[in-house]
């Protein structure tokens, strides 16, 4: 490309004035921005001093027109790309969404710099690298982080899936994009089957070809897993009876899920400290007398609610909570204060003594 062919925009940026619209474009087009213009380093280098001198002044039609032009060029001039894609939206989109110019250290400046419109543009890119998904899941914003998890462009590091998977338990949004990630796996599939609700267990039941039995064990498992994980994070703050060193909820929701009540009954009256005979006429018969004893063994509200779902033989534990008796279940369990339903477990064993 010959030097003169920029002297338009040399006379634009000379002038000392804003140029005008159908003027600077017309420029632009004379210098480089015709389709299948190629650039050489000195060339990119001129454009981009020219054009630094006018971008800021210009109208934003203008800038739009001048970012979708340059927006899939690979030799465009770098520090006009960055400028033009910290600018309004509307100019920013086609250079944060396709530009290759933009490294993950000018984007993820971008998403932190900018609100959620810039980085739904970043979420959207062909590729999205580790990093720069990072930085668009810590906005906290979840139609960015929703848009990030629909593009199968987009690398999540193994942090970032495990944040994701766990927040996906409060934020029913993610769970479907997660499961249809084509970068899922089983192990992470079944971690959310639990909370997921029946339309997505049966699409992991049918991705994964699992059978409704071996869904319903591998969702139980799931649980126990998260149970434990749950009381290990929490051993300091909340003490608990340790037996034989396990936790109470884990052992007696392992003994259930592998469908062995006598090791349910054994494990529950050593935890209780109370004789097979009285505890088989009383607790397992009685709502109320469970939930007593289990609170004052140190069994957290929701291990609770499993063994009596288990206890009454009902497959789907979400249905269980939004049932007349899983709900008056819970609510009592809630209400009951620890010392008082130790004071009470206390007295049952005088009394089957």
């Amino acid at each position: 490309m010959q030097a003169d062919q920029f002297t338009s925009l040399r006379e634009i940026a000379n002038a000392g004035r804003v140029p005008q619209s159908r003027e600077l474009v017309e420029a632009l087009g004379q210098a480089c921005l015709a389709p299948g213009t190629t650039l050489g380093k000195s060339e990119t280098a001129l454009l981009g001093d020219i054009l630094h001198q006018l971008v800021r002044d210009v109208e934003m039609p203008v800038r739009r027109a001048l970012a979708e032009q340059l927006s899939e060029r690979d030799d465009a001039p770098e520090d006009l790309i960055v400028l033009l894609a910290n600018d309004v939206i509307d100019v920013a989109y086609p250079l944060l969404a396709k530009s290759p110019k933009l490294c993950d250290q000018d984007l993820i400046a971008v998403v932190t710099r900018h609100a959620r419109q810039h980085a739904l543009a970043v979420s959207k890119r062909d590729s999205v690298s580790e990093a720069v998904s990072e930085a668009l899941v810590e906005t906290g914003d979840s139609d960015v982080v929703v848009s990030l998890l629909q593009n199968d462009g987009a690398r999540l590091s193994a942090n970032t899936m495990d944040d994701l998977v766990a927040d996906s338990k409060n934020m029913e949004a993610y769970r479907a994009p997660l499961l249809g990630r084509k970068d899922l796996d089983l192990d992470i599939a079944m971690r959310m089957a639990d909370w997921v609700g029946d339309t997505l267990q049966r699409y992991i039941a049918d991705r994964f070809n699992i059978s409704d039995q071996n869904m319903k064990h591998a969702v139980s498992d799931a649980v126990l897993e998260a149970i434990d994980e749950d009381i290990f994070e929490n051993r300091t703050a909340t003490p608990m009876l340790d037996i034989q060193g396990e936790q109470p909820g884990p052992r007696l929701l392992h003994a259930l899920t592998h469908d062995n009540m006598t090791l349910f009954k054994q494990t529950f009256e050593e935890l209780c400290d109370i004789g097979s005979g009285w505890a088989e006429d009383s607790l397992y018969c009685s709502g109320e007398a469970l939930a007593i004893a289990c609170k004052a063994i140190g069994i957290e509200c929701e291990a609770f609610a499993r063994i009596v779902c288990h206890l009454h033989s009902t497959d789907i534990f979400s249905d269980f909570l939004t049932s007349e008796y899983g709900i008056r279940m819970t609510q009592y369990f809630e209400s009951m204060d620890p010392a008082s339903a130790n004071n009470i477990l206390k007295s049952w064993r005088k009394a089957a003594g």
